[in-house]
């Protein structure tokens, strides 16, 4: 069966592709770049996703059956591109992100509201308020943020279930491992490799608990759901099984590097983390249960914790080895 990955160039893309090539579905990537990625498995076709008109040839030309979209972000162009592909293929793949949940919108304190302690699986409560990153101002038009006034998967998700094909919404946790452009724990990872005797973090950042999930553990259980007729017209989590804080990450990482400094908490408001981390209430989790996915799809980790953390430190001392 042949699949194509909208986006495929990027992080969490290319990974999909290997994944869903090692499942012996045959792999066609899109993105806008003129050649692929190097670690990219499969059969690469330049193109935009803001061209639909264009991504539906290549569904006609190439027989694809499945299409995987890693790159849905507002409602206008995700509308455009379900109309040309409804009825055209078996299965279209939407994914979607913990952020539609109501914890959320109380983290960037958009509203007020009751905070959920636990862990939302996928009937919790989504947020009542759209457009998280909407500012008071709307920003420039040439702005390369510009998208995000309009970005909201909550109803890119209501779109996707009005197809008359088969569609499947995967919503991920904070994505980590080698290639993550976010560096998301280079916070923890930079100090410890620098032989920094003292690691200072905020405490509202050390005390906040959030889902993560490693790179090869989440493309696994995307590429499970793909023309899986036990992943049609479900909504499944991405998910580790226990999240835990920031400073049990520091922790963790502190082990794997053999890092025996100290990690010291501050409430000073001018530290640098504390500066980017000021409009946040981090006293609310953001956490998602992913026992549906696991048990309706069977899907288990591929790589223990253990393995990833090495490999996410391995990969960060490469990349200052090289000076990337």
């Amino acid at each position: 069966m042949r699949v194509l990955i909208i986006g495929c160039t990027g992080f969490i893309g290319r990974s999909v592709a290997a994944r869903a090539s090692a499942r012996d579905l045959e792999v066609f990537g899109t993105g806008r770049s003129p050649e692929p990625h190097s670690f990219f498995h499969g059969r690469y076709l330049c193109s935009d996703r803001n061209d639909p008109d264009q991504v539906l040839r290549f569904v006609r030309d190439y027989d694809i059956s499945v299409v995987v979209d890693m790159i849905p972000m507002v409602q206008s162009s995700t509308r455009s591109l379900l109309a040309r592909l409804d009825t055209e293929i078996e299965q279209y793949v939407m994914i979607s992100s913990a952020d539609v949940y109501a914890n959320y919108n109380l983290i960037r304190r958009r509203c007020s509201g009751t905070v959920f302690p636990g862990a939302a699986d996928e009937s919790s409560a989504l947020r009542q308020h759209l457009y998280p990153y909407r500012k008071t101002s709307p920003r420039p038009a040439r702005d390369p943020d510009r998208y995000l006034d309009d970005y909201d998967k909550i109803p890119l998700e209501a779109e996707v279930r009005k197809m008359s094909s088969s569609w499947t919404i995967l919503r991920l946790p904070m994505v980590y491992g080698p290639g993550d452009p976010q560096d998301r724990f280079a916070w923890a990872i930079d100090p410890m490799l620098r032989k920094c005797r003292e690691l200072t973090i905020p405490s509202p950042w050390a005390a906040w608990v959030t889902t993560h999930g490693y790179i090869e553990n989440v493309s696994h259980a995307i590429a499970s759901s793909l023309a899986n007729p036990l992943a049609y017209e479900q909504v499944f989590n991405i998910a580790e099984e226990t999240p835990v804080s920031q400073l049990t990450w520091a922790r963790r990482f502190a082990a794997v590097l053999d890092w025996h400094g100290e990690i010291r908490l501050t409430d000073d408001p001018t530290h640098p983390m504390s500066e980017r981390i000021a409009q946040l209430d981090l006293t609310v989790p953001l956490k998602i249960d992913g026992a549906r996915i696991r048990t309706t799809l069977g899907v288990a980790d591929v790589v223990n914790q253990a393995d990833a953390l090495s490999r996410t430190v391995a990969s960060t001392t490469a990349a200052q080895i090289q000076g990337v």
